[in-house]
């Protein structure tokens, strides 16, 4: 009896994924009653014979009634223009799909049924035509009509969707206090404005993969809560005018599983962007708003949320408010960031709670960036929200720990690294690791605050029951807290353990220079004036030669630097000194202190060149 129950689940199996279907969808299709949609060819009105691809995605996940005429496990393909140009399929109410969700009345509701589930061996999937070839011109799927959401994920499970660009056609804002009122978005009857809302709406869902996808110009690019399993790959959300990732929906929002982010760029969030097609000023980020006005600006925000969350060789720049934000991890978990650039956001640039791993990062709070571009730009963004700190971590449970190891961290906010009890668990058991980081203070850009940063905040003072902390470069920051002194504890013995090196603002040469690091490169100013952004580059605000020397100056150029060959060899924390550096250079036997590693030849950075104001 348990053999025959076993080949029939078997063939029930193999019936589910011999039968997945294909569908096409091209501009030049035509409607579900004319095509079934699984043929890759034009319709032919003079030889109709039903099998040939449908002309928009509309066809298959039906906005006016809700229909989904696909089941879980099928492929949608999505194609460009026969000629290769990139095809723009709207998303809104708009030709023939007026009625039902999409009636003129609430054309804010004209969006497509949740995308059905598939299983973990066939899953559903929505392909933009060269999603497999290198996806160098996705498809555009864009919003109107005030659109709330355009792709919903709303308990979907084993979901992948590759090489899609998704946007609208409007330069509006969210902000409703924008002095310039013309630029924000009009929400009032009749909706048939080229602006939507939200780009992708996760829900309850899990084991969803999003590789290749751009996510520009909108509300938010995404809304998410009560997740499992998301990775996204190669994702880019550009200038979205509220928030990147926005983790706060309706109800609860914990995520329970994994959140990965590989290679990818949250940036220019709480910024709108311009559609001027055919103009200089087309696809560049404007009117960055604070919150004062209405604005928001978080890379990435959540409620109160638990789960893994994983930032690897992610790009968190320039976003108007904090950079990642998740002060409200406090239901369990641990957050990794690794080998990613966070830099220029107008608040925090990391805000941590519960264990918390950062590895080989370089994190640039230059806070202020905003007040140095041009108006349309700047002039109404976020100036070193909530001081201005690099990097805040705080701690939910009794035995949560932070760690921090080969990073360099650069602030001209309050301080470099803030610290809490977050739910007066009490610190007898809360751990805070510091080894093998360059922690550089700048002037404080602070309103009223004409001193260098601090290094480390916390309202209980410096002294953890539980710290491990050496073998780090500390450089000109103020003299709060005494951190040449107070900051180092628990240094071990062996594995190249040592004090590390450490001077304050007061600790200067004859030539007014500082004592171990004089180098020119320090006199450059840290906030750039963006002469043009374009959105294919992962941005930063130095040339590369800049670059460089901050990331990993004092340069270790020769045994007499105090970065070369001084970093720790032992376990921190339980997490083993990296084997390459930021730039996926290999550490030596003896790895050098901060986030990039001294190599003959460097590797070249990543990260391309912005010209900075002269």
């Amino acid at each position: 009896m348990k053999s025959k129950i076993l080949l029939s689940l078997l063939g029930c199996c193999v019936f589910s994924q011999a039968y997945a279907t294909e569908y096409f969808v091209r501009p030049d299709g035509g409607t579900l009653s004319q095509c079934n949609g699984t043929v890759d060819k034009a319709y032919n009105e003079a030889a109709p014979d039903g099998l040939c691809a449908v002309k928009h995605i509309f066809e298959l996940l039906d906005p006016q009634k809700k229909v989904v005429h696909i089941a879980g496990g099928d492929t949608i393909n999505i194609a460009n223009n026969a000629d290769g140009s990139v095809a723009e399929y709207e998303l809104g109410r708009h030709g023939e799909y007026i009625s039902g969700g999409c009636h003129d009345a609430w054309a804010y509701d004209c969006v497509m049924p949740s995308i059905p589930s598939g299983t973990v061996a066939n899953p559903t999937r929505i392909l933009g035509e060269g999603w497999n070839q290198g996806c160098s011109a996705p498809p555009s799927l864009w919003g109107s009509g005030r659109a709330k959401r355009l792709l919903t994920l709303d308990g979907s499970e084993n979901v992948e969707m590759s090489c899609l660009e998704i946007t609208d056609h409007s330069s509006c804002i969210k902000a409703s206090g924008f002095p310039d009122a013309s630029l924000v978005c009009d929400r009032s009857k009749p909706y048939d404005k080229p602006f939507a809302d939200t780009g992708i709406y996760l829900a309850d869902a899990d084991n969803i993969k999003l590789t290749d996808i751009r996510v520009k110009g909108l509300t938010t690019g995404i809304s998410a809560g009560r997740l499992g399993d998301v990775t996204l790959e190669r994702v880019e959300l550009f200038a979205n005018s509220g928030a990147g990732w926005n983790g706060d929906i309706l109800g609860e929002d914990n995520v329970t599983g994994t959140i990965t982010f590989k290679d990818s760029a949250i940036t220019f969030s709480g910024c709108g962007l311009i559609y001027q097609p055919g103009s200089d000023n087309h696809d560049q980020p404007h009117a960055c708003a604070k919150q004062d006005l209405g604005g928001y600006g978080d890379g990435l925000g959540t409620g109160q949320t638990g789960g893994d969350w994983v930032f690897e060789n992610t790009k968190i720049m320039y976003n108007n408010s904090d950079g990642i934000d998740l002060l409200y991890h406090e239901l369990g978990g641990k957050i990794t960031v690794k080998n990613s650039r966070i830099e220029g956001n107008g608040g925090n640039q990391l805000k941590l709670t519960g264990n918390a791993e950062l590895v080989n990062n370089v994190i640039i709070s230059n806070c202020g960036w905003n007040t140095d571009q041009d108006a349309a730009l700047g002039a109404n963004g976020e100036h070193c929200r909530a001081a201005g700190t690099a990097v805040i971590v705080g701690w939910a449970a009794a035995d949560d720990k932070s760690v921090l190891l080969n990073n360099t961290l650069i602030s001209e906010g309050d301080c470099i690294i803030s610290a809490n009890d977050r739910l007066k668990m009490g610190i007898d058991n809360q751990s805070l690791y510091a080894v093998n980081n360059i922690f550089y203070g700048l002037i404080d850009e602070t309103p009223g605050d004409a001193q260098n940063s601090c290094l480390y905040f916390h309202k209980e003072g410096l002294n953890f029951p539980n710290r491990q902390v050496h073998n780090n470069i500390i450089h000109q920051v103020k003299n709060f807290g005494e951190p040449c002194n107070a900051f180092n504890n628990n240094v071990p013995t062996g594995d190249n353990a040592n004090e590390g090196f450490c001077t304050i603002v007061t600790n200067r040469d004859e030539n007014n220079m500082p004592t171990y690091f004089n180098d020119a490169d320090y006199s450059i100013a840290t906030n750039p004036h963006f002469l043009r952004v374009d959105p294919n580059i992962r941005h930063t605000a130095y040339d590369i030669k800049t670059m460089e020397l901050e990331a990993n100056r004092p340069y270790p150029k020769d045994s007499q630097s105090p970065a070369y060959n001084q970093g720790y060899q032992g376990s921190v924390g339980g997490v083993a000194i990296p084997a390459t550096d930021f730039l996926g250079n290999p550490r030596g036997s003896l790895p050098d202190i901060g986030a990039v590693e001294y190599t003959v030849s460097p590797k070249a950075p990543l990260i391309i060149s912005i010209v900075p104001k002269n």
